[in-house]
C-alpha cells in the first residue's frame, strides 16, 4: 500500500495522467511496479517481444535503432516501450540507461485489459498517446521503441 501511495503521488504530477480522476489513478497504479535501473542497463532490446512498457521517473535513457538513429529521454513521464500497444508487439528500438534511476513498469496485457474494461481510461490514454505522436511524430513505424 505504501508503494502505491508513492506511485500515485508521482504519476499525478505527470502530463500523461493529468486528466485522470483519483479512482482512475488508483486503477492504473495497481498495474505499476517500481523498477530501479542502473547506468548501462539495457531495458529493452530491438526485436524482443514487447510485453512491458515503462514510465520514466528520474533516469536518462538512450533510445537507438538499427539504422543508427538515436535520441535521449530524460523527462519524468517519458514512455519507453510503446510497442507493447502496437502489433506486431516487438520493440523497434533499444533503451539503455545512461544514469541510475527509477522507472515504473506496466505489463502490456494487463494495461490492455484495463483500457478495454474502462472506456474512460482507454479514451484518456489514447488521447494522450495521440498528443505525444502529434507533438513528436515518428519518421516511420520503426521509430516506436
Amino acid at each position: 500500500m505504501e508503494n502505491n501511495t508513492l506511485i500515485s503521488k508521482e504519476i499525478k504530477t505527470m502530463e500523461l495522467f493529468s486528466t485522470f480522476d483519483p479512482e482512475e489513478i488508483e486503477q492504473i497504479v495497481e498495474l505499476m511496479q517500481p523498477v530501479k535501473v542502473t547506468e548501462g542497463e539495457c531495458l529493452i532490446q530491438i526485436g524482443q517481444t514487447a510485453n512491458l512498457f515503462y514510465i520514466n521517473l528520474n533516469a536518462h535513457f538512450m533510445i537507438s535503432f538499427k539504422d543508427g538513429r538515436a535520441f535521449t529521454l530524460h523527462k519524468k513521464g517519458d514512455i519507453i516501450g510503446m510497442a507493447t500497444m502496437l502489433a506486431p508487439y516487438q520493440y523497434k528500438g533499444a533503451a539503455v540507461a545512461l544514469t541510475n534511476g527509477d522507472v515504473l513498469s506496466i505489463n502490456g496485457d494487463d494495461f490492455l485489459r484495463l483500457i478495454q474494461s474502462n472506456t474512460n481510461i482507454g479514451d484518456k490514454i489514447m488521447q494522450k498517446i495521440k498528443m505525444i505522436f502529434k507533438d513528436h511524430p515518428p519518421k516511420d513505424e520503426k521509430e516506436v521503441p
